[in-house]
Order: C-alpha cells, then sequence, then structure tokens
C-alpha cells in the first residue's frame, strides 16, 4: 500500500512540474509574440509551413533542404548547428524557415522571426522616452530569453555602420550563449562580408562556426505561380 502511495504521489509530481512548465512556455512565447505584434514581425510567417511546402519537382538540393529543416525541428533543442539557407530569390528559403518557426511554437518553444531591418527597428524604439524596454532587454531577448532567433533575408537591408554593430552584437551574443540560429539570404559568404564592412568577417565567420550552410537551386516560384494565374 505504502509503494502505491509513493508511486501516485511521484506520478503527481511529475504530472505537475510538467502542467508548471509548459504554462511557463505560453506565458514566454505570448509576451515575444506581444512584443511581434508591436513591430509588425509576427504577421508574415503564420500560414507558411511544411504541410503548405510545395513538395512537387523539388531539386535534390532543396529536397535536402527540406529534409535537414524538419530534423532541426526533430532535434531541436538538442542540434550541434543552426540552418543557414542561402540561394536566388523564391526558392523557398523563408518558407522553410517560417516553417520552422511555427512547428517550434506549436511545441511550446518561445521564436523570434524576423529581418534585419525588423530587429533594428524594434531595438530603436528602445530610445523613446516612454519605451517599456531598454535596448540591453530587448537583445537579451533575442539572445537569451528566446530558444531560436530566426534571421530571414540577411543582406537585404540597408547596411550602416550601426546596423552590422547591432547585428555582430546579436550573433556574437549567440555564439558565446551557444544558442543555434537559423538564417536565409541571397547572398554567398563572400557577398556578406563585402556588405557588412568592417564587421563582415566577424559577422560571417561566427555564422560559418554556428549554421550548416545549405545552398539552395531552382526557379522563382512566386514568378512561376504568377505565370500559371
Amino acid at each position: 500500500m505504502d509503494n502505491e502511495i509513493m508511486v501516485f504521489l511521484q506520478a503527481s509530481i511529475e504530472r505537475n512540474e510538467r502542467e508548471a512548465k509548459e504554462a511557463l512556455m505560453r506565458k514566454k512565447q505570448e509576451k515575444i509574440l506581444q512584443l511581434l505584434e508591436k513591430s509588425g514581425l509576427g504577421e508574415r510567417f503564420m500560414k507558411r509551413t511544411f504541410d503548405t511546402f510545395d513538395k512537387n519537382n523539388l531539386t535534390p538540393e532543396l529536397a535536402y533542404a527540406y529534409d535537414k529543416a524538419n530534423e532541426f525541428v526533430k532535434k531541436f533543442p538538442d542540434v550541434d548547428k543552426g540552418l543557414l539557407f542561402t540561394g536566388p530569390v523564391g526558392t523557398g528559403k523563408t518558407h522553410l524557415a517560417a516553417a520552422i518557426a511555427n512547428e517550434l511554437i506549436n511545441k511550446l518553444y518561445s521564436v523570434v522571426f524576423g529581418n534585419v531591418t525588423d530587429i533594428v527597428t524594434l531595438i530603436k524604439s528602445t530610445y523613446k522616452a516612454d519605451s517599456e524596454l531598454s535596448e540591453a532587454e530587448i537583445i537579451k531577448m533575442f539572445t537569451q530569453d528566446t530558444d531560436l532567433l530566426i534571421i530571414d533575408d540577411l543582406g537585404k537591408e540597408n547596411i550602416s555602420e550601426y546596423t552590422s554593430t547591432i547585428l555582430y552584437q546579436i550573433i556574437n551574443r549567440l555564439y558565446e550563449n551557444e544558442k543555434p540560429v537559423i538564417v536565409t539570404t541571397n547572398f554567398n559568404s563572400a557577398a556578406l562580408r563585402r556588405k557588412f564592412g568592417e564587421k563582415g568577417d566577424a559577422i560571417v565567420s561566427r555564422l560559418a562556426e554556428m549554421c550548416e550552410f545549405i545552398k539552395i537551386v531552382g526557379s522563382d516560384w512566386r514568378l512561376k505561380n504568377a505565370r500559371s494565374d
């Protein structure tokens, strides 16, 4: 009888701990989504999932990218590296990154998804007198409080010394915290180095160590769909 009571109590404790953890993760994600709604970061990727990804006539490179994205989700958070998808416009890079985001959010992980312009705009908003958060708190949210940061269209933004510095701070903080990052870009590593000036080598070097570079080759799906309409 005593053994049955102990088993029951242990099961109750484990269930309560699990429910408390899930509630905490939901609250954490809700807070991040509230911040993203204010900044406009949260809308674009909601309908892009693995189920809505067009898997017909995939190139070998895109099929590999799709498999790596799925594998990343299944292993998360026990992943050795993040992913950097590179290739021409319209080949599915952002869709795969968004699918990762949606899958992980459904699993109650906290995810931030945005491009560098979005991120910098959110950080600059902290300079207002009525801002609820400081720059340090926003960077901490990206690099410590969030389970995964996804940077979309890296290199597409207007580059300034300030932008490069902010990006380096975020990438370097993630590197130091040994946290993964997902990146999409239309540019190769040499072009990114040139774009980010003095910080270019350091940014690309960090990303090369933190991510598996996955090159996607294929035609622009958006143009193909437009022609068929």
